[in-house]
């Protein structure tokens, strides 16, 4: 019998009207528990007018820029124009590091909700972890400049082992983001880092949703403590070993925008196999005279990553008579068995 995921969790099909997209490769933190930096990076860069026809034309209403560290995109600003133009729900997760009250009101104009990663309200422990210094007056600064234009702030705090690891750091926690002026907390515990996993059910007691399956019994749930907003993520089986794997999981796809202009199913690990039958059919037409290699390019001239390759491919035609090489369609690898 195959498992079957609550309906509240991502992969259970909740939240299917958001695309998240992989802005840019770079990133000036150092997280040990990145799962983003070993992953799978698309060569080509496409422009931000490509990358923005392509969140519009996934018809998905919102749309959350991630990375790498989205902050560090030069075009930022002209991307969510054309999004919130567009009528879409533009959020921004950053780690903080470029935010002031400048660059909030330069670069984060159009967008409706910032999600600042801080994994500590001790900023010197969240130096530590992440390789960021931030300082508390132009986090409360910047928030503050976000405010002025309508945009919420939500702080997210990765759970880690020594540093929020129980109920007393988990208000301090709290209290401080409220000090800042943030209008949301999110806790969510550590993916595929077992020496630095906090278990929040454990901590807080079972309550306010959080349990031992969060595959069958949900991993996404919503309190109010100290007065504020508060969601929890868990990590499930497929993602840590602190908790029985399910056996044969159902799950729902989604879709991820990366940097290259095109959408995947799912963060990618490894490299997909490759584009996918429309090579071979543009290919044959070309070696069979139906089509000319002129307007071959032209069919693909809006698509720099297939237009490089099938040029290569009719270059060597035309110079070698070589037999066409069939593509072989995209492989989709989950993240580490979790598309999440």
């Amino acid at each position: 019998m195959p498992s079957i995921p609550n309906a509240k969790n991502f992969c259970g099909g909740n939240f299917q009207d958001w695309l998240e997209v992989n802005l840019i490769d770079k990133c000036n933190a150092h997280c040990s528990w990145c799962i983003e930096k070993p992953a799978w990076h698309p060569e080509y860069h496409a422009p931000w007018e490509v990358i923005a026809d392509a969140a519009i034309d996934s018809k998905k209403s919102h749309i959350i820029l991630l990375g790498g560290e989205p902050t560090l995109y030069t075009d930022i600003d002209k991307l969510t124009f054309k999004l919130a133009s567009r009528r879409k729900h533009v959020v921004v997760t950053t780690n903080g590091s470029m935010l002031t009250p400048e660059y909030a009101d330069e670069n984060l104009f159009f967008v409706h909700a910032v999600n600042i990663s801080v994994h500590s309200f001790n900023l010197m422990s969240n130096l530590d972890i992440t390789g960021i210094k931030l300082e508390a007056k132009t986090l409360y600064d910047s928030i503050e400049e976000l405010h002025k234009r309508q945009i919420t702030v939500r702080m997210n705090c990765n759970c880690i082992k020594s540093h929020i690891d129980s109920v007393s750091r988990i208000k301090d926690y709290i209290i401080w983001a409220r000090n800042l002026g943030a209008d949301k907390v999110r806790f969510s515990e550590l993916k595929q880092d077992d020496d630095g996993f906090v278990d929040l059910a454990a901590i807080l007691d079972h309550k306010y949703g959080l349990n031992d399956n969060p595959f069958a019994d949900g991993c996404n749930s919503d309190a109010i403590l100290y007065g504020m907003p508060v969601n929890f993520r868990q990590m499930c089986g497929l993602q840590t070993n602190k908790r029985v794997k399910p056996e044969d999981p159902v799950q729902y796809s989604k879709q991820v925008l990366y940097y290259d202009g095109k959408i995947y199913d799912g963060w990618q690990v490894e490299e997909p196999k490759m584009l996918d039958t429309e090579i071979e059919s543009i290919l044959n037409k070309v070696k069979s005279g139906e089509l000319a290699v002129e307007d071959a390019m032209n069919l693909i001239k809006n698509d720099p990553v297939l237009a490089g390759l099938i040029s290569v491919q009719i270059d060597a035609l035309k110079m070698e008579n070589k037999k066409l090489k069939k593509s072989v369609k995209t492989v989709i690898v989950p993240s580490r068995g979790c598309q999440y």
